[in-house]
């Protein structure tokens, strides 16, 4: 719900003003803001707090106002005005709901269970944590499966709201947060017991959080915390260098990113993929393999990011020494271990310290694949495109 933010004015220093007004206007806009009114007298039927004008500029929310009015940009434009004109300036939030919370929840486990939208109050933000209200948030394989049962070993405690990534900005923080401030712009990947991000609002760790670099567009930050973490933290399961490496499954999300992280540290990286992506993945610089050239090759570290029986080349062609990791599906530590190897199944943990470190790594990073952009109210026909599988790049939800 819009926000409003309003003020009156009496100018004082005329030329000295100007220099203020001729700036702010572009700063409004490019925060998403809109003049109501701008700069009109004010007639002054009671009272005497008035000023001579008026001003009135709408936002999309109260977080983007705060976003604006503490920016840096428009901080060095505040002092022009304080000694140019008298004023004073207020917030009018129109958002009704801001004490509340609509998240989409499941109650119990099961392939046919619809998540359904539940309203409840909202709690003071907890010590430690960041309250985001979502822009785009992002949709996994993992939620399905969180949904159908698949992970039902877990304690997941019901009610359970799903979703574990996203992008949003800053509503709230904990008393002992500290880098996070209201306004800002934050991404983050949720632990999975925690979830929460399938809402209009959501309460993470805050460091499990990572400020948003401005060149980053919401539709990429939403995208890119589970498959770069993913990406980074199996590369770091091998100890020591690593000279040559196999990525299976390399045009998704999390192959694509490992392909180039790999290449950055000077690796050669060979690849396993379908026929249609082999452009793809040979313009982020690997060199396309099938499966039984693959198995020919010897190499330090392997990544299974697809599953399946191409992993069988990974374990004919892992180096003495070498280390496989699989994202998606068991392991043979026993074969490995024949051939002095290492074969971990692993599950990406949340790390906002680890994200931010990527973030600024930026630019080595392909650009996310986005597959659909959907209302959040339509989660449920989301998750079922996931699971069919038939969506090349990231599922989004906007609430």
């Amino acid at each position: 719900m819009p926000a409003y933010l309003i003020g009156t004015i009496d100018i004082e220093d005329t030329e000295a003003y100007s220099l203020y007004r001729s700036f702010n206007p572009s700063l409004v806009e490019a925060a998403g803001g809109k003049y109501i009114i701008k700069g009109k007298p004010v007639a002054v039927l009671e009272g005497s707090d008035f000023r001579s004008r008026f001003v009135m500029i709408e936002f999309a929310n109260e977080a983007a106002l705060k976003r604006f009015y503490d920016s840096a940009e428009y901080s060095s434009l505040r002092p022009i005005r304080e000694k140019s004109s008298k004023s004073s300036l207020a917030v009018v939030n129109t958002d009704e709901t801001a004490s509340t919370r609509t998240a989409f929840q499941i109650q119990e486990f099961g392939e046919a269970v619809e998540l359904c939208s539940v309203t409840s109050p909202l709690a003071e933000v907890g010590h430690d944590e960041v309250r985001i209200q979502p822009t785009l948030i992002a949709v996994n394989p993992v939620d399905w499966k969180i949904r159908d049962g698949i992970l039902a070993a877990l304690p997941f405690q019901f009610p359970h709201s799903l979703g574990c990534e996203g992008v949003g900005v800053v509503e709230a923080v904990g008393e002992g947060v500290k880098g996070f401030q209201t306004g800002q712009r934050v991404m983050a990947h949720s632990s999975l017991l925690r979830g929460g991000w399938f809402a209009d609002r959501v309460d993470v760790p805050a460091n499990q959080c990572s400020l948003v670099p401005a060149q980053i567009a919401d539709e990429h930050a939403a995208s890119l915390s589970v498959a770069s973490l993913t990406a980074a933290q199996t590369i770091g399961l091998h100890e020591g260098p690593i000279g040559s490496a196999l990525v299976i499954g390399a045009s998704g999300a999390v192959g694509s990113i490992a392909v180039a992280l790999l290449n950055n540290g000077d690796s050669r990286v060979d690849a396993i993929c379908s026929a249609s992506n082999s452009a793809y993945v040979t313009a982020l610089g690997a060199n396309v393999l099938p499966p039984q050239q693959a198995a020919e090759q010897e190499y330090d570290f392997v990544l299974d990011a697809s599953g399946g029986p191409a992993i069988e080349a990974g374990y004919r062609s892992l180096a003495k020494g070498g280390t496989l990791v699989s994202i998606v599906q068991p392991v043979d530590e026993v074969r490995a271990l024949e051939n002095s190897a290492k074969a971990i199944r692993y599950s990406v943990q949340p790390n906002g310290e680890q994200l931010s470190r990527l973030m600024a790594e930026y630019d080595v990073l392909p650009e996310p694949r986005i597959a659909a952009l959907m209302p959040l109210a339509e989660v449920n026909a989301a998750l079922h495109l996931s699971k069919a599988g038939r969506v090349r790049g990231k599922i989004l939800l906007k609430p």
